[in-house]
């Protein structure tokens, strides 16, 4: 077996990073909602899921391409059990549920909106409700900031967005324990909104992704069924038997290059220069890393591998 330890080597290697990405078709064929979504399940992935920023920004911009008007179906469906979400959506690393909560007692039925105390507990309360809150860009926690102005949930969540951010999402203790402190040095705030929201709308293909884009009155009791709206570039609530275009989408996997150095140590005397070698080494890479697929970087001198020199270290006299 391959022991690494003591001479120092340095290489390159390349990462390959997979992941789905969603294209999306609109479909120029009125339907009632569920023959839309029988008809995007027999030839593409299932009616449009729109999973967070990133799928909204290449939404919009195939429905501004499709040249389309009115409105359309996408796949978000009212129906089933409530759940707690989070308003950023989905990533990669997780979907858009709850899981993690830090309620101070159990939250209110009527009440779909939800914030943080002073003291790092979460209550529920009416969504008009005007109160300060927390804004989290793409940095994660130390994209954080406060604004002291008194919106409603929904108010604030716009506010974030246009900002390219998101209302707080907060999934751990260590998580909590942070923007606790940091509101603390915001003036001590007795309560604010967070990126916490109750509701039943589920996605066709059914992911758990929580993000929503829904105009500013919707849903309004229309209907059970979403759409987007063309001239507003936001979601509404329609009847379900209603006949309207609509958006497909299909899964595709999207791969992303990174480099990263590497240095190696070994206590034997290897000829780095075999390719035996250099297969085994990444082989035990690749085994502790093997969300990705790695392969070597050849050098420009045809070389994986370069000794590394030890730094001489000169003596002040």
């Amino acid at each position: 077996m391959l022991r690494l330890g003591i001479l120092l080597l340095a290489s390159s290697c390349v990462t390959l990073c997979s992941h789905n990405v969603r294209e999306y078709n609109l479909i120029n064929m009125p339907k009632t909602w569920d023959e839309a979504q029988s008809y995007c399940r027999e030839t593409h992935t299932d009616l449009a899921t729109v999973a967070n920023r990133d799928d909204l920004k290449r939404f919009l911009d195939t429905a501004v391409a499709s040249g389309g008007s009115g409105e359309s179906w996408i796949g978000l469906k009212e129906g089933g059990e409530a759940s707690w979400l989070w308003s950023v959506g989905a990533s990669q690393t997780s979907d858009g549920l709850a899981v993690y909560t830090n309620w101070t007692s159990v939250p209110d039925p009527s009440h779909h909106c939800g914030g943080m105390r002073g003291d790092g507990k979460w209550f529920s309360a009416l969504c008009e409700e005007t109160l300060p809150f927390v804004c989290q860009g793409d940095e994660g926690s130390s994209g954080l900031y406060v604004v002291l102005q008194k919106k409603s949930w929904r108010e604030a969540q716009q506010h974030c967005r246009l900002k390219d951010a998101d209302l707080a999402s907060v999934r751990s203790q260590t998580e909590n324990q942070a923007l606790q402190q940091m509101l603390h040095q915001s003036g001590n705030l007795s309560s604010f909104w967070i990126g916490l929201f109750r509701d039943e709308w589920k996605w066709s293909d059914q992911s758990n992704s929580s993000f929503r884009h829904w105009a500013s009155d919707s849903p309004n009791n229309d209907g059970l069924c979403g759409l987007y709206n063309f001239a507003g570039k936001t979601w509404y609530d329609r009847s379900c038997t209603n006949r309207y275009t609509f958006f497909c989408y299909t899964a595709k996997r999207a791969t992303h290059l990174k480099i990263v150095r590497v240095e190696i140590k070994s206590n034997s005397l290897l000829n780095f220069r075999d390719s035996a070698v250099s297969e085994a080494i990444l082989n035990q890479i690749q085994q502790r890393h093997d969300t990705f697929k790695l392969q070597w970087r050849v050098q420009p001198d045809g070389k994986i591998f370069h000794k590394k020199e030890k730094k001489k270290i000169k003596e002040a006299c």
